[in-house]
């Protein structure tokens, strides 16, 4: 296997190209996977158009929120599920809501 010497910026490249699994538009995320037009965050999965936002999953719109999963347009939330608004939904409602019924 020919070796490469690779200029520091190229190797900075690879590694942050290594962390983009499937994310389209993003800009420094890390170990995020399937997101869309999300900034700065970091082991979330499913997620679009998030800016600051660790360990969440399928949500969206969201800034400054951690641990959460299934929310949109929240701010500054920390272990929360089904929120809109930062107002919390039972499951039921959050996904008619989802779905356009409510």
């Amino acid at each position: 296997m020919k070796e490469f010497n690779l200029s520091k910026e190229k190797k900075l490249a690879i590694e942050k190209a290594k962390n983009f699994k499937e994310n389209f538009y993003c800009s420094d995320c890390s170990d995020c996977s399937n997101c869309y037009d999300c900034y700065d965050c970091s082991n979330c999965y499913d997620c679009s158009n998030c800016y600051d936002c660790s360990n969440c999953y399928d949500c969206s719109n969201c800034y400054d929120c951690s641990n959460c999963s299934d929310c949109s347009n929240c701010y500054d939330c920390s272990d929360k599920t089904y929120m809109i608004c930062n107002v919390q939904f039972t499951k039921e409602e959050y996904e008619a809501w989802k779905k356009n019924l409510i």
